[in-house]
């Protein structure tokens, strides 16, 4: 059972505190941090549901979801809730998965590096000092770190270093995930994009 406490977009605490932290960035006029959260949080993950529910209608892609309890607090009454959650996308051929992930991570990276050139705007018209300096190079630190995981990734997807798994279904058709393993950690492609 999980237990949501914090409102909807805020089912974890770690984004609730990155986001309390982009609010308080912006009183030193740095507004990419919200910029990254509002792009890469809310409207990334939402277009590739939205996206992936079109491929599953169309047949084109198998969308696996798993049915999770939360126990959410309403006005301070517990009251429990039935979600589904998306889980890695299935497709019917590995170049299906490889196309699929290279565009986006392409969008990924392209919405990273805007924010980082928002970033860079804002660092020419910062007030010069001490603590403003180091939280833009903070938050630079931050951006550079994100878009390297992300370059990371898509490079292991464009150079085929990642694995497929097959699933066949009750119907008998064989669709094929995407995962990547280091050592006996095993990470789904799906995680890395959202």
């Amino acid at each position: 059972m999980n237990y949501q406490i914090l409102p909807l977009f805020f089912s974890h605490l770690s984004t609730l505190l990155f986001f309390l932290s982009a609010i308080g960035l912006t009183f030193f006029g740095l507004s990419a941090p919200v910029v990254y959260f509002i792009l890469l949080v809310l409207v990334l993950p939402i277009g590739l549901s939205m996206h992936l529910h079109r491929l599953n209608e169309t047949g084109t892609a198998l969308t696996l979801s798993e049915n999770v309890w939360w126990m959410t607090y309403v006005y301070g009454l517990p009251a429990p809730e039935q979600r589904a959650m998306l889980k890695n996308p299935c497709f019917y051929s590995t170049d299906r998965i490889q196309q699929f992930f290279i565009r986006g991570f392409a969008g990924k990276i392209s919405l990273q590096l805007t924010c980082i050139a928002i970033h860079i705007y804002e660092c020419f018209a910062l007030e010069k000092e001490p603590l403003s300096i180091a939280l833009a190079l903070l938050v630079l630190l931050f951006l550079l770190c994100a878009l390297g995981r992300s370059a990371f990734t898509a490079s292991l997807i464009v150079t085929g270093k990642w694995q497929s798994e097959t699933l066949t279904t009750d119907s008998g058709s064989v669709w094929y995930q995407g995962v990547i393993t280091k050592g006996t950690r095993r990470e789904t492609l799906f995680s890395r994009l959202v």
